[in-house]
């Protein structure tokens, strides 16, 4: 991918080391043993159109825990009400991280779709990573410990916690858990499996049905092992996210939250402040203030496109996939996040300054499937506004919808669009569908 200059290429690559890890444990597929759905999305962001937000509304006929035996039997049930507060600490002291990354963040290959969890970024381009406790942000119950280890030669620990049945926490990018987390890993024998992530293989072992107590501010470990620590959270009590073909996405991506609504209010008050960029240079400012993964907006090219046959749901490589999307800090800003499928793009995020009319740079919430064949040039250079490089094609992009659930896109030869030409896709052209 070509950048401005080579700080952009650096923080890339740490980014995606960062990244990479948390895959295992929620951006790739696994096996229907522990299901984990979020709570319900606000309206996806447009270039001019402002957020709002949108009460999370309880899921009819969910299943009312996703744990059992005596795991099931030691971790209370969630309250009703799903504005009652479950956390009262940040689990890193807010001097300890730089800033808090909202939901929606874009980095692929691993995440080329809007993450569903957060991350508290910890280690700026050319700094070692160092190590902080971590702690419980509330009563809860460690469930799962899964130690991740890379064909690089770099380990971790995923956590997860449940502070009720309902509601599962996971943190990622954990370097060391606490000795009475490891001494209960080793009590049992761990289930491993390996696998391709699209940058490695990947060697899970997990202990799971776990019930091990926390106190609220208790450490359980530390970290980051890289950039930062992830933090995530998925409720099980509330309306999943509108995705337009949620079968296509992991099992659990629909139900997935920002943890900021689930502190207290003074807590949540302090927290926010951070929430921003990973280099801790600009802070949401739109709402909500923590962010949003779910961007399908029905009609429209905006959201996230597969390769037929290839989905989230199928794969643990997630390279293939193209979003159409906003960025995680400023939601006006629409960004390209592209991953190999495209002849002669290179993987990474594409900017450009939308336009309110015309066939030429166009948010991606006015792209309808009207046979049209609109235009991309003039890509922005630099950083996009939540810190990510960004990259400038060597042509033109062309991009149609046929319907609303297919999507083809090219990149062509040419210097800028003209509003006069009669564009044509060719067969190097790339087909996507929801």
């Amino acid at each position: 991918m070509k950048t401005n200059s080579a700080r952009p290429s650096i923080v890339l690559a740490i980014l995606l080391a960062a990244c990479a890890p948390s895959t295992i444990a929620q951006d790739a597929p696994t096996p229907p043993f522990l299901p984990s759905p979020t709570r319900g999305e606000v309206a996806p962001a447009t270039a001019t159109r402002p957020l709002a937000t949108q009460p999370p509304a309880p899921i009819t006929g969910a299943p009312k825990s996703q744990i059992s035996g005596n795991v099931s039997a030691a971790i209370p049930a969630c309250p009703a009400d799903i504005s009652t507060p479950l956390l009262t600490t940040v689990p890193i002291d807010l001097e300890n991280f730089i800033a808090f990354r909202p939901l929606g963040f874009l980095s692929p290959p691993i995440h080329t779709i809007p993450a569903k969890h957060s991350a508290f970024s910890m280690t700026l381009p050319g700094q070692q990573p160092q190590k902080k406790p971590v702690k419980s942000p509330g009563k809860a119950w460690v469930a799962e410990i899964w130690e991740a280890s890379f064909s690089a030669g770099n380990k971790n620990y995923q956590v997860f916690i449940y502070p009720c049945r309902e509601v599962k926490i996971y943190f990622g990018h954990i370097v060391s858990v606490s000795e009475k987390l490891q001494a209960e890993f080793k009590k049992g024998e761990p289930r491993c499996n390996s696998f391709q992530d699209g940058t490695s293989t990947v060697t899970t072992c997990r202990r799971e049905q776990l019930a091990i107590p926390l106190e609220a501010g208790e450490q359980f470990g530390e970290g980051p092992d890289s950039a930062g620590v992830d933090f995530g959270l998925a409720d099980y009590r509330l309306k999943p996210a509108a995705f337009i073909k949620p079968e296509h996405y992991g099992f659990d991506y629909p139900y997935w939250a920002s943890p900021l609504d689930y502190f207290t209010p003074e807590v949540k008050a302090r927290f926010a402040t951070k929430f921003g960029s990973v280099f801790g240079t600009r802070f949401r400012a739109a709402e909500p203030i923590g962010g949003m993964y779910m961007q399908d907006l029905p009609g429209t090219a905006q959201g996230s496109w597969f390769i037929p046959g290839q989905y989230h749901s199928n794969s643990t490589d997630l390279s293939s996939i193209m979003s159409l999307a906003h960025d995680f800090v400023d939601p006006a800003q629409p960004i390209f996040a592209i991953g190999n499928s495209i002849k002669g793009l290179n993987m990474g995020l594409y900017s450009f300054a939308p336009q309110s009319a015309g066939r030429i740079n166009r948010d991606f919430s006015a792209i309808k499937a009207d046979g049209a064949i609109y235009c991309y040039d003039n890509f922005l250079q630099g950083q996009s506004q939540g810190g990510m490089p960004l990259g400038k094609p060597n042509g033109i992009v062309l991009l149609t919808m046929p319907t609303d659930l297919t999507l083809k896109i090219e990149l062509q030869s040419g210097a800028r669009c003209d509003a006069n030409a009669a564009y044509a896709l060719t067969a190097n052209a790339t087909a996507f569908e929801r």
